[in-house]
Formats: C-alpha cells, sequence, structure tokens
C-alpha cells in the first residue's frame, strides 16, 4: 500500500502528516459521517520532513492485510471466548438467566480483548507493521530521500 500525505507538524523526528482519503473508500463517509474531515487522516510516523513537505509512505500489502486480520479476529475471538465462558457458568449456576450470562460474559470477552489490543498496540505499531518513508517532496524542488 502506497499512500501520498502532507507533513503538518513535526516534533524533532515525530512528523504529523495528513493523508487524503483513499480512493477505496468511495463516498460511504462512514469514518465521519460524511463531515469535511472524513477526507483527512492524520498520523504520527517517524522521518525527516519540514512542514508542507509532501511524502509518500508505503507498508507491505501482506502486514496490512495481517493488521486488518489482527484488528478483527482479535475482538471476534474475545466475543467467542466470553460465550464459551458464559454457557459454561450457565451449567454451573442453575438459577441464573442462562442467555443473559452469556451475553454479559460475551461483552466482558470483547471488552477485554479491547484492553489487549490497546495494550499490544505500541509493540505492534512498530516494525513491520510501521509505515516506512518512501521519499519526501519539497515543493518547489525536485524529490528527495
Amino acid at each position: 500500500m502506497i499512500n501520498k500525505g502532507t507533513v503538518t507538524e513535526v516534533n524533532g523526528e515525530m512528523l504529523t502528516v495528513v493523508f487524503e482519503r483513499h480512493e477505496a473508500c468511495g463516498d460511504c463517509h462512514a469514518c465521519m459521517h460524511g463531515s469535511e474531515n472524513c477526507a483527512k487522516h492524520t498520523v504520527k510516523l517517524r522521518g525527516k520532513a519540514q512542514v508542507g513537505d509532501q511524502v509518500v509512505v508505503q507498508m507491505d500489502d501482506a502486514q496490512v492485510m495481517a493488521a486488518s486480520a489482527a484488528a478483527y479476529l482479535i475482538p471476534f475471538a474475545g466475543l467467542i471466548l466470553g460465550l464459551a465462558a458464559g454457557w459454561l457458568l450457565s451449567g454451573a449456576l442453575p438459577g441464573f438467566n442462562s442467555e443473559l450470562l452469556m451475553a454479559l460474559t460475551a461483552v466482558i470477552g470483547t471488552a477485554l480483548a479491547y484492553l489487549l489490543m490497546r495494550a499490544l498496540d505500541p509493540k505492534l505499531s512498530k516494525g513491520r507493521w510501521e509505515l516506512k518513508i518512501v521519499s519526501v517532496n519539497h515543493p518547489g524542488q525536485g524529490e528527495m530521500e
């Protein structure tokens, strides 16, 4: 996946880059419910550039798929494990409403999976799932690395 963005802020080696909405997004506007801000996505990454520079970033397509799979499968696994735990507990607690117990443990399992993802995010976002700056283009000048 290759995308182009504009550097809006520089803080040491950390760049704030704003990307235009990808063509694959179409006209759904689900990210910001149709607002103007829907067309822009902001990302912080390491690199050397100046405010106003155009940067080209890249992430291997296989890594994009792996990151997407993890983002969907970890909460789904939490939901399924929560349902299974509720089903097992409903047999041990005969006086409880089993459907309510399963729903409650499914929500708890999904919440725990979300917390797990939040805890792992700083570690996973570095390395192979990190966006890499391919080139920097200074306005009015030629392309530079």
